[in-house]
């Protein structure tokens, strides 16, 4: 086994070699586990930009040449303060090899003294990950996770754009936005994004957007563009009152970028099962494949209880590449086994 050495990373006061490795070895896991990431300047430049408290991250050094082999973020979480969400990522050459278990262990050491009660992270479903995850004593399974991607190719969007055509037009039009929400739809829009904490599992990802006002959308904006990413809305409004009751999100990392991030798709539940999330998903791939024709990959991730969403990309094109678990670590009692 080999030997690492885990220290903090404070990225205002790391070398530049150390920023971007870490930067490097980021990027790579969170591309592996995600299929998209900020590039390694665009990443590197959000944490320097970051405003404190900043985000507890370490790295892992190794016994060779490279100066880093494994990195870590613990982000809190504002639905609870006793939760942190971690994302750690170990170089390929340098796993099955202890870095990961010395990061995780100094990880838990920092996270308890700072008053936290769980961590919880992803892991990939089968060998070696979801075996890792499960020698923390008191590990549990939250959820599984379905990785989805969809090659925008031309029978997907020959599909597309057989999907294209609204399936209510007396009552429903379509609006596209590049860029922030159009002033007149925010709090519409805002109203329409609270409800994607009605899926499964969805309370377990991320926090309360009940309320959502003008500056929570707004700062919702800002941080899907930090790396400067296109962001990509595609709206179905209600004709008679101009109320957003469907939408989804795509985000693009460059002009030339190959792949997109499909984030959060939500109808208002009194709009379902009336085709609008199939429509908006199936123009929305034709717009960005009309923006930004060097995309050929979408990808986006669904809880694999969320079987209506699921039947949706199925239809308009996606398949299931891994799977991957939502596992939760208790700090109090916790240790490697």
């Amino acid at each position: 086994m080999t030997s690492a050495t885990v220290e903090s990373l404070v990225p205002r006061h790391a070398t530049e070699v150390d920023l971007t490795a870490w930067c490097e070895v980021f990027g790579d896991g969170q591309r592996e586990a995600s299929g998209d990431s900020p590039s390694v300047t665009a990443l590197a430049g959000r944490l320097l930009a970051e405003e404190a408290p900043a985000v507890p991250r370490w790295v892992a050094r190794g016994d060779d040449a490279r100066p880093v082999v494994g990195v870590a973020e613990l982000r809190p979480q504002s639905r609870d303060p006793r939760v942190g969400f971690l994302r750690l990522f170990v170089a390929p050459s340098a796993r099955r090899a202890g870095v990961g278990s010395a990061l995780l262990t100094r990880i838990a050491e920092d996270a308890r003294r700072a008053g936290l009660e769980r961590i919880q992270a992803t892991a990939p479903a089968g060998e070696p990950g979801e075996a890792f995850a499960h020698t923390w004593r008191g590990a549990r399974e939250l959820l599984r996770l379905e990785r989805q991607e969809q090659s925008l190719d031309e029978t997907v969007l020959r599909r597309c754009r057989d999907l294209a055509a609204c399936p209510d037009p007396a009552r429903y039009r379509p609006v596209y936005w590049h860029g922030p929400v159009p002033e007149p739809l925010v709090l519409a829009f805002g109203q329409a994004m609270g409800h994607v904490l009605d899926a499964p599992g969805a309370a377990l990802q991320m926090a309360s957007r009940q309320g959502w006002d003008r500056e929570a959308v707004r700062a919702w904006e800002a941080q899907l563009a930090a790396g400067g990413e296109h962001v990509m809305v595609h709206a179905a409004l209600w004709r008679d009152t101009g109320q957003v009751v469907a939408a989804t999100v795509i985000t693009v990392a460059g002009d030339d970028a190959r792949d997109a991030a499909q984030h959060d798709t939500v109808v208002l539940p009194q709009h379902r099962r009336r085709g609008l999330a199939r429509w908006t998903k199936a123009r929305h791939t034709l717009l960005l494949h009309e923006r930004f024709p060097c995309v050929r990959t979408v990808g986006t991730t669904v809880n694999q209880r969320n079987l209506p969403m699921i039947a949706v990309n199925r239809t308009v094109g996606y398949h299931t590449v891994h799977e991957r678990l939502l596992v939760e670590l208790p700090l109090a009692d916790g240790a490697r086994r």
